[in-house]
Order: structure tokens, then sequence, then C-alpha cells
């Protein structure tokens, strides 16, 4: 009888040591990857100060820029071992970058002075300046590096603009003289510009909206529901990386050059740009309705017409709007490589230096863009 009654003690010790263990390296896991992150950071910093400071110094000395200027093993290892002695003498970019991605702040730590009763207590720290620790000054030299390498790799020159303004004046004096001769087709090109750019929008918005619920993290949960989310927010990022320059071109080769692979390329773009900011602004509704909604028996559908939808139709109007806006200004810059529109008469100018029919085509593209965007700001102020 009392080895029986012992089972279940025996048993719950054994769960209770079994659980300090799994927490004990859970922790020690989480630790260690905080301090391999730690170190990644740190080794990637500094390698990037040896390569951005070798090509400015070889720029500087010899004319040819080279990233490496010593073999890149020993780069490898400089990077390791200064990350190395780094991050154990004192903060490092990498520890201060993990407690801000974190939202942690440092460990507070200071000199033990004694109290009153004689206990030792921890006294808080003097507060040091940003720019007065070592992780300051590596960052501030990071950013010296950084703009010297940035303006060797540029060719940045800006005595060229006062060499070359002869030139360019000749080029400006037929510009401001624009040629009202090819007024018919400008206008027309310029009109079908702007139905690209409000074709593009009205077909990306019924997408958009379907993919905003499934892209919004606070609608997606479950074992279905989460991957859904990461499929499409990762889609959306992706498209949203390529340029609808480069979309144009993949189409204009897909379905030859004119007006319709201009739209394909702007409705693409806009269904992942419109997907993202619809979602985000799912994401930041007021749970409040909706709880109450839901408290008093509502279904998933009347909470989305009375509690969801209310609150987001000004906001989807407004990024509309201002989506529509933009459609009409990269189609000008989409016809130029073959998106039909404006921007394709542009160009044929452009390439036979006629300046004065340009300026007519700039002169129209300006009214277009300059009246949509005071149109589309009084209307998104009013829905505001």
């Amino acid at each position: 009888m009392n080895n029986r009654s012992q089972l279940p003690i025996r048993g719950r010790g054994a769960a209770s040591v079994a659980l300090r263990l799994a927490g004990r390296a859970a922790a020690w896991s989480k630790r260690f990857w905080t301090r391999a992150l730690i170190f990644a950071i740190d080794a990637a910093f500094l390698a990037y100060l040896f390569v951005m400071g070798s090509y400015v110094v070889t720029r500087v000395a010899s004319g040819v820029g080279a990233y490496l200027a010593i073999p890149g093993g020993f780069v490898v290892v400089l990077a390791i071992a200064a990350a190395l002695v780094w991050g154990a003498v004192g903060t490092s970019v990498g520890r201060k970058a993990v407690q801000f991605l974190s939202g942690k702040a440092a460990p507070a730590t200071g000199n033990a002075d004694a109290n009153r009763d004689g206990a030792r207590t921890a006294a808080p720290p003097a507060r040091v300046r940003w720019y007065r620790t070592v992780w300051g000054w590596s960052l501030i030299l990071a950013l010296v590096v950084t703009v010297a390498a940035a303006t060797v790799i540029t060719s940045v020159d800006f005595s060229r603009l006062v060499r070359s303004f002869p030139d360019a004046a000749k080029i400006l004096r037929r510009i401001a003289s624009p040629d009202g001769s090819i007024l018919g087709d400008v206008v027309r090109l310029t009109t079908i510009t702007v139905f690209m750019g409000l074709m593009a929008t009205l077909l990306a918005i019924p997408f958009a909206v379907i993919l905003s619920f499934l892209g919004a993290r606070n609608l997606t949960r479950g074992p279905i529901g989460r991957p859904v989310y990461v499929v499409v927010r990762a889609l959306t990022s992706i498209v949203r990386s390529i340029e609808p320059i480069i979309w144009a071109i993949i189409f204009v080769i897909w379905v030859r050059p004119g007006p319709f692979p201009g739209l394909l390329a702007l409705f693409v773009c806009s269904i992942a740009d419109l997907t993202k900011l619809y979602s985000e602004q799912l994401e930041s509704i007021d749970k409040g309705p909706t709880e109450a909604i839901t408290a008093v028996g509502g279904r998933r559908l009347q909470v989305l017409i009375y509690s969801i939808v209310p609150q987001i139709i000004n906001p989807y109007l407004s990024f509309t709007l201002y989506r529509c806006d933009i459609n009409v200004r990269m189609g000008t810059v989409i016809g130029m490589v073959g998106g039909g529109g404006i921007g394709m008469l542009l160009m044929q100018y452009v390439r036979v230096n006629e300046w004065e029919e340009v300026s007519m085509c700039l002169v129209a593209i300006i009214a277009v863009v300059w009246s949509i965007d005071v149109l589309s700001a009084r209307l998104r102020a009013r829905l505001a």
C-alpha cells in the first residue's frame, strides 16, 4: 500500500524535473542563438567596414578600386577574430541591434553601494550618450565609410554640371518652345495613358480586397490560416520588389508592344501594393466592435458587415485613389519601354533629339499628373 501511494508522488517529481530540464534547455538554446546572432551581425559589420574601406583606399591611391585589397580568406578571419574580441570586451553593434529588435534594454550594471542597513545595492549606472560609446563610434565610422565609398563608386563630380552647362542650355532653350503641331497626337496618347492607369486600378481592386483578408495577421489564424498568410505576404513582397518597368518589359515581350502590356504591368503592381495597404489597415482595426458583436451571438458575416467594413471603407477608398494617381504617373514611364500611351511618343522624340516635340509631351504629362494629384488629394481629404 505504501509503495502504491508513493507512485503518483514519484511521477509528479519526475515530471517536475523534466519540466525544469526542458526550461533550462530552452533558455540555454535561446541564449545560444542570441549570442550567435550577435556574433554574426558583428562579423558582417566588420567585414563590411574592411571591404568598403579597402575600396576607398585603393581607389584614392591607385585610381582603380578593389573591394578586397587582401585575399578574401584573410578578411573573413580578421572579421571573425575582431567580432569575438569585440563581443567579449564590450557592447558591440550586434548586441545593440539585437536589443533594439527585441525591444529589450541593456541590463543595468553599476557599483555596489552600502545602504543604511548595511546591505549591498546596485547603484544606477551613469547615463552615457551613444556617441561616446565604442558601438556609437563604430556606427559613425560606418556612416563615414559608407558615404566615402558611395561617393567614389557613383563617381560624384559636381564640376561636370558646370562644364557641361552650355550644351544643356541649348536643349533647355529648345524645350522652352513646345511644338503645338503634334497636339492632337499628344492628347490622344495622353488619354490612353490615363485610361491605362484607371483600368489597372479598377481590375486590381477585387483581387486586392480578397487577398487583403487572407494577408491580415489578425484574421488568419490556425494551422490553415497562418500558412495562407505567409504565402500571400511573400507573394506580394516578391511582386513589389520588381519595378513596374520590369513587368512592362516582360509583358511587352509576351503580348507585343501597346497599351495592353502597360495595363498588365500596372495591374500586377497594383494588386501587390493594394493588398499590402489593405491588409495593414485590417490589422489595425479596433477589436471592440468585433468583440461586442461576437459576444451577443453575431456570426462571422455579421461581424464583417457591421464591424470590419465600416472601419476600412474610407481608408480603402483613400488607398485606391492614391494608387490610381500612381498608376497614371507610372504609365508615362512604362510607355517608354513599349507599354503604350504618351511615353512611347515621348521616347520616339527623345531618340531623334526633337526637343520641341518632347516639350509638348512633357507639358501634357505635367498637366494630367497635376490635375489628377489635386483631384485625388481633395477626394482623400473628404474621405479622411
